[in-house]
């Protein structure tokens, strides 16, 4: 799902992001979300900025 939030890699910058939303949305619309860039296959946690190498969530495996 691409969602427009105005994020960025953590690791290359780029904004071609696929994001997933991870958790239920909370009574203020947030969710937690995972990306994974584009440009260079890093996937991370949205906020807490931490680099997952496989993601059970997102059914996210690094090659």
């Amino acid at each position: 799902m691409k969602i427009e939030c105005g994020c960025h890699c953590i690791k290359c910058k780029s904004t071609d992001l696929e994001s997933n939303r991870i958790g239920e949305v909370e009574k203020d619309g947030y969710f937690d979300m995972h990306h994974t860039c584009k440009q260079c296959n890093t996937h991370f946690d949205h906020l807490d900025g931490e680099i997952f190498s496989n993601c059970e969530k997102c059914k996210y495996f690094s090659s």
